[in-house]
């Protein structure tokens, strides 16, 4: 057979009647700011195909129809790309075509063509759905480990392959399959690693590197987006946010602050390695095995609340992870660290609600594309150095809070503040350090009430009982008071930790011990003949 060399093009026709109606869509799976997600099955001759994911861009009016298409067009090709590579724990992509907007079978379809994707079907939940409704358990580190999997793949394809980032990586883009497996989606905003292909940057603000808004992302942006996946898998909440009551400084949401890390110098340490707002300082992508080998170890031994997220170690898993970390697999794979510039980012001036924006790289020299409307150049960030938040204060101001119609209530301001306040009674487990004290105290004051009422006789036994009844919960009173007080003063003042409740027991004690030396005074054996009328008043207080 002759395999002569031809120049030829070609593209979808569509000649049979009916072809804009072979995919019957049956369910909506979400919706964001670019397009809309349905479960379908593909219709031919009357018979229907097993369920597929159907996934229906949709324009902005706010830019060009040729600039979406080709951005669009750029991600379908890195998806189709990763398919072909046979790389795992992907969404699988099948088809992709240009359609007008479903339409009731059997009414002619309208309107102008738009973008299409066909996908696998994947049945079971994202990580924020799991979590934040208790739809179920996940394991922790195997699906970390699965995200690092499609991130070596990325990031250190085989030889003549281009790199890839996803650039969007983060807990609402990672599906939890019923048998706990677990697949990345939505590779709409990926890109190759290269100057031409990456001119659009993918950015959701609650777990985006702030190297976005300076226009030169690269590996370690991806790396970003994995570390808030892990903090949503430890925490439950986002890994970025404005702290309450403080100004924004910069474009970009600073780091949460969360208790549990606050209360686990190491955890917070580890846990916010990938998260730092400098790409240098954060791990590399051929080091997050190790790193999740940690974080594994250090959570399991660590007193965190259970979110329904499993943290055990797997042989097979850890099989895994040290064939990642194979000397031998960096021959066969290109690296990806030297530096990549990429011209300034822009970003869409009032995009509509979503979880992602996309922010254009703009910058093309000459024989450039006339600026799309609606788009504006991020401020000069002036004093901004990566790993700090700083800015101009006349660039301060909010962005848009962009969150996908299916996503659960963000909290309001005043519950982050409430979040973020040190607890009155200080941290879980330190009420009971010191209690040796208060029950010193306790003992006393509890022996020589019982001398005190056999002396006196059993006839007013009940009184007594109340009386010394009363005693004990002014002492509980006065543990409180003073607990309250230091959680005021020391906690929340001072910022200063509160390790113990030492003091307050101490208080307490002191308390029991006087009204035991007063039962002691009351006692008439003759070989005790001492002069406690220091105490009266305190006789006072209960009637005696």
């Amino acid at each position: 057979m002759s395999n002569a060399t031809v120049d030829l093009v070609c593209g979808p026709a569509d000649p049979l009647p009916g072809s804009e109606q072979s995919y019957r869509l049956t369910g909506m799976l979400g919706s964001g700011g670019q397009a809309d997600v349905y479960q379908a099955v593909r219709v031919s001759a009357g018979i229907s195909s097993a369920p597929l994911t159907v996934k229906v861009f949709r324009p902005n009016p706010q830019d060009t129809r040729e600039h979406q298409f080709r951005s669009w067009d750029k991600g379908d090709a890195v998806l189709m790309d990763l398919h072909s590579r046979n790389v795992g724990s992907i969404c699988r992509r099948i088809d992709a075509f240009y359609g007008r907007a479903p339409h009731p079978s059997g009414r002619p379809p309208q309107g102008d063509p738009m973008p299409f994707q066909v996908l696998e079907y994947l049945p079971g939940h994202d990580l924020r759905q799991l979590l934040s409704q208790r739809l179920g358990r996940v394991d922790a580190a195997r699906t970390l480990r699965s995200v690092v999997e499609v991130m070596n793949a990325m990031h250190h394809p085989p030889v003549g392959a281009h790199p890839v980032l996803h650039m969007d990586l983060k807990p609402a883009n990672v599906i939890i399959g019923p048998d706990g497996s677990a697949k990345v989606i939505d590779f709409t905003g990926a890109r190759y690693y290269t100057p031409a292909h990456l001119t659009t940057i993918a950015y959701t603000r609650e777990t985006a590197g702030p190297e976005a808004h300076q226009g030169t992302v690269g590996p370690a942006y991806d790396v970003h987006g994995f570390g808030s996946i892990a903090f949503y898998l430890v925490t439950g909440a986002t890994a970025r946010t404005d702290s309450p009551g403080q100004e924004q400084s910069v474009p970009w949401a600073r780091l949460r602050r969360h208790p549990v890390l606050e209360s686990n110098p190491r955890l917070r340490e580890l846990l916010t390695a990938p998260l730092d707002d400098d790409p240098e300082n954060r791990p590399r992508t051929e080091e997050l095995p190790r790193w999740i080998n940690e974080l594994v170890s250090v959570v399991s031994r660590s007193n965190i609340p259970d979110l329904g997220v499993d943290w055990g170690r797997s042989t097979a898993m850890a099989d895994a992870t040290r064939r990642l970390d194979a000397p031998g697999g960096a021959d066969r794979t290109r690296r990806m660290d030297g530096p990549m510039g990429v011209p300034p980012t822009q970003v869409v001036g009032s995009p509509p609600p979503a979880s992602t924006r996309i922010m254009d790289a703009g910058a093309r020299g000459h024989g450039q594309e006339p600026p799309v409307a609606g788009r504006v150049r991020v401020p000069d960030q002036g004093s901004y150095s990566p790993g700090r938040s700083a800015g101009p204060a006349e660039h301060r101001g909010p962005l848009p809070r962009l969150r996908l119609a299916t996503d659960p209530e963000e909290p309001k301001e005043k519950d982050l503040a409430k979040e973020d306040r040190a607890p009155l009674l200080g941290p879980p487990g330190s009420l009971a350090k010191g209690f040796e004290l208060s029950a010193i105290g306790g003992l006393f004051s509890l022996i020589m009430w019982l001398l005190k009422t056999i002396s006196t006789g059993l006839e007013t036994l009940q009184s007594q009982v109340l009386g010394y009844l009363l005693v004990l919960a002014v002492a509980v009173g006065v543990f409180f008071l003073i607990r309250v007080a230091g959680g005021i003063l020391w906690g929340r003042w001072l910022h200063a930790k509160r390790k113990s409740a030492r003091l307050a027991h101490l208080a307490a004690g002191i308390f029991l011990f006087m009204v035991g030396i007063d039962y002691l005074g009351e006692l008439s054996w003759s070989w005790l003949d001492f002069d406690f009328g220091w105490l009266d008043s305190i006789t006072d207080l209960f009637g005696q």
